[in-house]
């Protein structure tokens, strides 16, 4: 005798024929019924737009809830040194950062829980905190000669030991904006067909301050199948003292977009899988010919990438 272990093959020996017709008439109301009900969890205003399944959204709000859902950002991300790539280029005032809710002592307390080098010395008179009005305010007239934070930050230890100086440098900042947009596309009617090859790659730019990689640049290129100027886009970025995944490039990938009939119009936008946080670069200075110590506080604001995710871009139509 012989025995099939097939689902099939039992069902079609136990089974009675009309019972066998109910069941499939059930299955298929059911089928009919999954096909159109919206998937769990998945926003009320997304359409698929095209073969990628490239998801429309209506608000910046569902864009971050969908991309939050692969490659989420800490409430607050710390980096080890200096972070010589990713900064904004605006001017931040440290009235910006205290509107976000993000005071000096606050950021202090952070570093000396998230990065090395922030307790305090001991036998050391501790000056407290010193805060700088501005992220153009880098300077230290006193304790450090009025050398720039960048560029003191990245001296060696034995050059600081010979001026009697020990000095640790971080940055510490809470999420101000989540996976901003580095390229967008023009606007589209409905119903409009596009093709891109689309490509992305990083340009790794890093500098050794105590093991800490700093980060690096990525560029994009978007670049019209048939007709039309190639987009190109990209920004510098950081690392975060948690990042467990580092971003890699991004093959060369043919990407045909639909928006979808009946809509106004649409964009395609590239959102990097980072966050921009507002804060603080912190420095802490050990004078020890003085026995003293102090910490600076110089507002800044950094872009970090997501700390568990490799993949730097996600791709999204947005209706307009």
């Amino acid at each position: 005798m012989s025995y099939d272990r097939t689902p099939s093959a039992r069902t079609s020996r136990r089974t009675p024929p009309r019972a066998t017709a109910r069941a499939r008439r059930a299955a298929l109301v059911v089928a009919t019924a999954l096909l159109a009900a919206p998937l769990a969890g998945s926003p009320a205003t997304a359409w698929a737009a095209d073969e990628n399944k490239t998801p429309f959204y209506k608000s910046d709000q569902e864009v971050i809830d969908y991309i939050n859902s692969f490659a989420p950002l800490k409430d607050v991300a710390a980096i080890q040194g200096y972070p010589v790539t990713g900064q904004d280029t605006k001017e931040i005032t440290l009235e910006d950062v205290k509107k976000s809710g993000y005071s000096p002592d606050q950021a202090v307390q952070d570093a000396q829980k998230m990065l090395e080098g922030f307790g305090s010395t001991p036998g050391f008179e501790n000056y407290g905190t010193e805060e700088r009005t501005s992220s153009k305010e880098d300077k230290d007239p006193g304790w450090l000669g009025n050398w720039d934070a960048k560029s003191i930050c990245g001296q060696p230890s034995d050059v600081l030991e010979k001026q009697t100086r020990k000095l640790t440098c971080g940055f510490v900042g809470k999420i101000d904006k989540k996976y901003p947009v580095l390229l967008t596309t023009d606007r589209a009617p409905g119903g409009t067909h596009l093709t891109y090859v689309t490509e992305a790659s990083i340009g790794t730019e890093e500098k050794e301050v105590k093991g800490w990689k700093a980060g690096g640049k990525l560029t994009i290129n978007a670049s019209p199948d048939n007709k039309g100027i190639a987009l190109e886009g990209g920004g510098e970025y950081n690392q975060s003292t948690e990042t467990t995944k580092k971003w890699t490039n991004m093959a060369q990938q043919r990407r045909d977009f639909a928006v979808p009939e009946g809509m106004a119009g649409g964009t395609f936008q590239a959102h990097a899988n980072a966050g921009w946080y507002t804060g603080y670069i912190v420095q802490k200075i050990d004078n020890t010919d003085g026995k003293a110590e102090k910490t600076v506080a110089i507002p800044a604001r950094v872009l970090i990438q997501a700390p568990t995710d490799d993949v730097p871009l996600t791709w999204v139509g947005r209706q307009v």
